[in-house]
């Protein structure tokens, strides 16, 4: 089987063997116009390299940036809204909130939907779900007609209080089925069925928008992949059929990044690390994600495209479910500039992989961080991919020099550290936010770096922060991609039925959970699950009676009954208070909605790389190099350690460099490192 991860620098790709455990991978450069030609191409590298065929793969699992990318940069199919009468406008009207309240002009990301191709449907169902005002069939025919005159190839309906009675939602379906087969539409009863009308609204228009070429891309990739059943990585944390996937797209805008959450609870759960901080650092964006008790946290409210970067409220609200990621512009390929008032700023701007960083030599210019590393020392330019890649040392240089130091009128090399720590800084805070939001403390974890970039920069990121352990997993350079062979299938519904905790007609519930499990169930099946193999998994919002906005807890499996009650009651108030420190006495809960989880087993991988180690020397100890260290306030002489040669039991102290083919990790000093039996480097700060 075949695994894809498709970033926006670099593709990554394993092919594996579960009977044998032989694990082979590859790194690529990403082919920006057509993401498909450079992974196919990859693939195709990877498998004549192990003497391999199409045919010889059973079935790949593919996690891409594709939706994410078609709605940061614009790139979808021009989309048409319709809405219930008087709600036109939802885009624009949003929480009727500023994200700063010190900010008098705050600015948000401008709707997906423009003002000519909203148009209102006149209708109505009351949040009971009784008719209040029968659907005009004429009416809905006429308004299609119109959008599509005016160009739109994808249509958003999202009708209010649909989520309790789909009725007139899917009548408008039938229409575009039947006379317009042309175009694609969306419906939030089937993409987000949930309460609250701006969020459903914004995340059904999203699907609407990016659906059409993420649902031609997905035919596409599988027509050349022949015979091999394809996957997709879901942002939830669990794969589903292509097909599946196609209808809601935008259940795998953070396929990849979820991917590397996965793989990092896999990796430190091996190493008896199950609280964790997973960190992920690629050559566009870093990643962070809390992982307790070896499962991610899962979200059920995202914001993309923000505006201003660790502004919530700030983005377009995406209503689905998700790994919790903090994401932020600071990879390897990110510029760093002088701004209008002479600071250094680095990010959230990327050379990605065209035309890439100046060091890479495809005509890239700007100074970016791995430019940066590469002045450091922290990047071996003679072994960049295992010395696949040419790297260009001195194009780096003048990047750096000419960019920023002498602008600065400073040192090359302080430019360098200042952009290399410019950089730690903003993800530190995201690391920080994201804990601290949490009510976690960071001296209760340990941060698990991956991706090309992660490692190398992952030492001076846990200081910050105050994490006192890193682990970096084998091949942390294609974590993600490792992170798709070890996840489950996975598919889950949600039903909004609003009502005071203690006044929950469990009757109703009961019904209502037995019919999902049956869904989830059927759908598992379909994908190729054996019914016993199956996982159920509940979850509720729950929040104080009044409160805007709830937590997302677990709840029992079975029939509920009273006793249940007192057991949800009980959980929300535990996870209130960490979360926030307090909880208020005697004040009443209230339940939004109701979470169905379904799993297949979670694979059992043990990879046993074969293509990364060298022949020649085993030498633990490759060769010394000079980096440089801010507590020497220079360049120091520091041993250069062979990854694929260190053993469990042998101790060594830091600093040091730990060097492998796809990645290199840089510790500093006061600090020791090994490999423990699973073959995860620990540094222990």
């Amino acid at each position: 089987m075949a695994a894809i991860d498709i970033g926006g620098t670099f593709t990554d790709i394993v092919i594996y063997n579960p009977s044998s455990g032989k694990t082979a991978v590859g790194k690529y450069l990403t082919t920006p116009n057509d993401p498909s030609i450079g992974a196919l191409a990859g693939l195709r590298t990877l498998l004549e390299e192990e003497n391999l065929r199409f045919r010889n793969l059973t079935q790949a699992v593919h996690a891409t940036t594709l939706a994410a990318n078609a709605i940061v940069e614009r790139k979808g199919a021009p989309t048409g809204l319709l809405t219930t009468k008087g709600f036109q406008d939802i885009l624009h009207v949003g929480r009727e909130s500023r994200y700063d309240i010190y900010d008098l002009v705050p600015e948000f990301p401008e709707p997906l939907v423009s003002g000519p191709m909203r148009r209102e449907l006149t209708e109505r169902i009351a949040a009971t779900g009784d008719t209040l005002q029968p659907l005009s069939m004429q009416e809905v025919k006429v308004t299609i007609q119109e959008l599509a005159d005016k160009g739109a190839k994808s249509i958003a309906v999202c009708l209010l209080h649909s989520y309790v009675n789909p009725e007139h939602e899917e009548a408008v379906g039938e229409v575009i089925a039947e006379s317009f087969p042309d175009t694609s539409y969306s419906l939030s009863s089937k993409v987000c069925p949930e309460i609250r009308e701006y969020e459903r609204t914004s995340t059904t228009v999203a699907n609407a928008y990016i659906q059409p070429i993420v649902s031609r891309y997905l035919e596409d990739l599988e027509t050349n992949l022949e015979n091999v059943a394809l996957y997709i990585m879901l942002s939830n944390g669990g794969i589903s059929t292509a097909k599946a996937a196609a209808e809601t797209p935008i259940r795998m805008f953070e396929s990849g990044p979820a991917a590397g959450a996965v793989s990092a609870a896999c990796f430190g759960k091996l190493s008896g690390f199950k609280d964790v901080v997973a960190f992920d650092m690629g050559g566009t964006t870093a990643k962070t994600c809390i992982i307790e008790n070896s499962q991610p946290h899962i979200s059920t409210q995202f914001e993309i495209a923000r505006v201003r970067r660790f502004k919530k409220g700030s983005g377009l609200p995406i209503q689905v479910s998700c790994v919790d990621l903090i994401e932020v512009g600071a990879g390897g390929g990110s510029i760093a500039r002088i701004d209008g008032m002479g600071l250094l700023k680095v990010g959230p701007d990327s050379q990605g992989a065209s035309p890439g960083p100046a060091c890479y030599g495809l005509g890239g210019t700007e100074p970016t961080v791995t430019d940066a590393d590469l002045i450091l020392g922290y990047i071996n330019p003679a072994y960049f991919l295992g010395g696949e890649m040419e790297i260009f040392p001195e194009a780096a240089s003048e990047s750096v020099r000419k960019k920023i130091a002498e602008p600065l009128k400073i040192e090359e090399v302080q430019a360098a550290w200042g952009i290399h720590e410019l950089v730690n800084e903003t993800m530190a805070a995201a690391a920080r936010i994201q804990l601290s939001e949490q009510g976690k403390d960071p001296r209760n974890f340990t941060l698990m770096a991956t991706g090309g970039a992660g490692p190398v920069h992952a030492f001076r990121l846990a200081r910050k922060v105050g994490l006192r352990r890193i682990v970096c997993l084998p091949a942390a350079g294609l974590a993600s991609a490792l992170g798709l062979l070890v996840v489950p299938i996975k598919v889950d519904t949600v039903d909004s039925h609003v009502s005071p905790l203690d006044q929950v007609d469990l009757n109703k519930i009961n019904t209502l959970f037995a019919d999902r499990e049956k869904k989830c169930i059927a759908l598992l099946k379909a994908a190729g699950v054996r019914e016993r193999e199956i996982r159920i998994q509940r979850m509720a919002d729950v929040s104080f009676l009044g409160q805007g906005f709830p937590l997302t807890i677990p709840i029992p499996t079975g029939k509920l009954g009273p006793q249940h009650i007192q057991v949800i009651d009980k959980t929300f108030r535990e996870l209130y208070s960490s979360t926030h420190g307090g909880v208020i006495g005697a004040m009443p809960l209230q339940v939004l909605s109701w979470r169905t989880f379904g799993m297949g087993p979670e694979p059992k991988a043990n990879f046993r790389f074969t293509n990364l180690s060298e022949r020649g020397s085993r030498n633990v100890i490759k060769e010394t190099r000079r980096i440089y260290l801010p507590e020497n306030k220079g360049f120091r002489k520091v041993n250069v350690y062979d990854r694929y040669f260190l053993k469990p039991g042998q101790k060594f102290k830091g600093p040091a460099l730990v060097e492998e083919r796809v990645t290199t990790t840089v510790i500093g000093s006061r600090s020791t490192f090994y490999v423990d039996k699973a073959q995860n480097l620990i540094i222990e700060l």
